[in-house]
């Protein structure tokens, strides 16, 4: 488990891009906080109540800045009572007053009339220059109301930022690490694809007489005349590799060993492991070379049926939709006749 872990963690701290990703998520959401903190809770003054509890009154902190208060309403009206949680925002001195519109329309229903008493009413209170408000005791109309707190909302969002922040942090890492396993899936592709040739190629060099640096240097040679836009990432890599050993320093077994062992694919490890073993003791390379050949072949043509089942598979979705659409084509005339 532990060993795990620390792979998982190598994986992620060796990917710039992830690594780059969580750095600037990191910093904007300290950011973020440090900004909610320094803001701090709105400043406000006070609300003022009678013996029984119902709010009468606000007493303003500062006439210079807005202040804003969550209350509740009730409204008795002759027909119904009914319950209005209202905030009302005290504006600064600094700030123009704005025409109040009345609501004239007689043709409107009693809730409407209501909503419309209590605008008209707030709009009264959030413009007043005084220092110590009066809530009224009624709506413009006569309606009895009562003032009572309610609920100061939290907008601070503090308590959320670190929730999105982990939720974030978990998107990136799993995307990062699904690209990473699909990078290798395609490499892997790459090399079994090409590696049949490869293997073709050496056996046929080598069977000619050729010893396996000249064979090696003859195939990356090939590759190197397509152009780079034609080379895949397999020959691109031998190429580079046959590029960077040109005065044979490092055996070409060796070599293939190494770029085997970084990819891990198990068909290129076998031909690595043949070519150091006829490098060290001198085995049947040619005869070991074309078993190894025909299989990679066999193994190709495995893969391509597969790929060709893969292929109707993914069109089945698509049928699908187009199987869906003709039934609605043919059924919207008779239905819309109905």
């Amino acid at each position: 488990m532990y060993s795990k872990v620390k792979r998982t963690v190598k994986e992620i701290t060796s990917n710039k891009k992830v690594t780059r990703t969580i750095y600037f998520i990191t910093l904007a959401a300290s950011l973020l906080i440090l900004v909610l903190v320094l803001k701090g809770p709105e400043q406000k003054g006070s609300l003022l109540s009678d013996d029984d509890g119902n709010i009468v009154g606000i007493r303003r902190r500062s006439l210079a800045t807005s202040e804003r208060y969550d209350v509740r309403l009730l409204v008795q009206d002759e027909e119904e009572s009914s319950e209005r949680d209202l905030t009302i925002t005290l504006r600064s001195l600094q700030v123009n007053d704005v025409s109040k519109d009345k609501n004239t329309d007689t043709g409107i229903s009693r809730d409407a009339e209501i909503s419309a008493e209590i605008d008209n009413m707030l709009t009264e209170i959030e413009y007043s220059d005084e220092e110590v408000i009066t809530l009224p005791s009624s709506l413009p109309d006569g309606t009895p109301v009562r003032w009572s707190a309610a609920k100061q909302s939290d907008r601070s969002g503090i308590a959320l930022i670190p929730v999105v922040y982990i939720a974030l942090i978990i998107v990136v890492i799993k995307s990062g690490l699904d690209s990473g396993k699909d990078e290798e899936a395609a490499m892997r592709k790459e090399i079994m694809r090409s590696l049949p040739r490869f293997c073709n190629q050496l056996f046929l060099m080598m069977n000619a007489g050729m010893i396996l640096s000249d064979a090696f240097e003859r195939i990356c040679s090939s590759y190197s005349s397509y152009g780079d836009s034609a080379m895949n990432r397999f020959e691109r890599d031998l190429t580079e590799i046959c590029s960077q050993n040109t005065d044979h320093r490092v055996s070409t077994a060796s070599l293939i060993s190494e770029y085997a062992s970084q990819h891990n694919v198990k068909e290129l490890v076998r031909i690595a492991a043949i070519l150091t073993e006829n490098e060290k003791r001198g085995s049947d390379v040619v005869e070991n070379l074309s078993r190894e050949s025909k299989y990679l072949w066999d193994e190709r043509k495995i893969i391509a049926r597969e790929s060709g089942k893969m292929i109707d598979t993914k069109m089945s979705w698509p049928l699908a939709m187009l199987l869906m659409l003709l039934i609605v084509i043919t059924m919207a005339p008779t239905m819309m006749n109905i």
